[in-house]
């Protein structure tokens, strides 16, 4: 897959309703302002409290956890600690580990630990205030803002990049017999054994993976829209909402 990171942004889109963060590991912040470019990455410009605008942010008040996998295209296994391993598996009696067959290149793993969602509740007065500021050339309508955030205490996140790909992960010497997680950092996970290719983030920690932004319009399109005189200026109305993922987004 000569890019897997435009799968795995579209993929998540369609079956999260999020936008997914490029790469995985780069950290975003309820209410930051920023733009996406070619790549899908959200590059972040300003804030809103900078801008003097105020936020009022609720959180999750438990936490749970997250586990998607493309199950048509992966299989996993898990080995414990004292089982036999499977056929040509490099792990030992002894060890404990994951097994993951890949399918094809279009195949995710997607697990969370200590999942909780960050959302942004004076939506109507941050709509408001920006509809004013860029009356007033005080914005730019490029700018988008994270509305709300997804932060995971620990996540595991691996995206196959070729087709019949094998992965295995061996679990430290001293993990548990029992209830093994792929997001559980305490189990010293590493790459035992791999076939192929794949971009893999194992047990990382206070990741936010998933995002959603609101702003004047979408930034790199933005819809073109049939102009009759009747309709001129309601055209010309801007309006504050969701930007939803749209995989032309990614040039190649």
């Amino acid at each position: 897959m000569a890019n897997p990171h435009k799968f795995y942004l579209a993929h998540m889109s369609a079956k999260t309703g999020y936008r997914a963060a490029w790469d995985p590991s780069r950290p975003h912040v309820i209410g930051q302002i920023g733009k996406l470019d070619q790549s899908g990455v959200f590059n972040v410009f300003s804030n809103l409290e900078k801008e003097g605008i105020p936020v009022e942010t609720l959180a999750d008040p438990s936490t749970m956890e997250m586990d998607y996998t493309s199950h048509d295209s992966v299989s996993i296994s898990v080995k414990l600690s004292g089982k036999a391993p499977q056929a040509g598996s490099v792990l030992t009696d002894a060890e404990a580990g994951f097994s993951f067959e890949f399918k094809n290149e279009r195949s995710i793993v997607f697990q969370t630990s200590g999942h909780r969602t960050h959302q942004l509740t004076n939506l109507a007065e941050i709509e408001r205030l920006i509809i004013q500021k860029f009356k007033d050339g005080n914005w730019d309508k490029n700018w988008l803002i994270i509305t709300q955030l997804v932060e995971a205490n620990t996540a595991t996140i691996i995206i196959s990049n070729s087709s019949n790909s094998s992965l295995e992960l061996s679990a430290k010497a001293s993990a548990g017999t029992t209830d093994l997680k792929l997001t559980d950092a305490s189990l010293g996970l590493t790459v035992a054994r791999e076939k192929g290719s794949t971009l893999k983030y194992i047990t990382q920690n206070g990741l936010t993976p998933l995002y959603r932004v609101m702003g004047i319009r979408h930034p790199l399109f933005g819809k073109p829209q049939l102009s009759t005189k009747g309709d001129k200026e309601e055209q010309q109305k801007e309006s504050f909402g969701l930007q939803d993922f749209d995989p032309g987004e990614l040039q190649e």
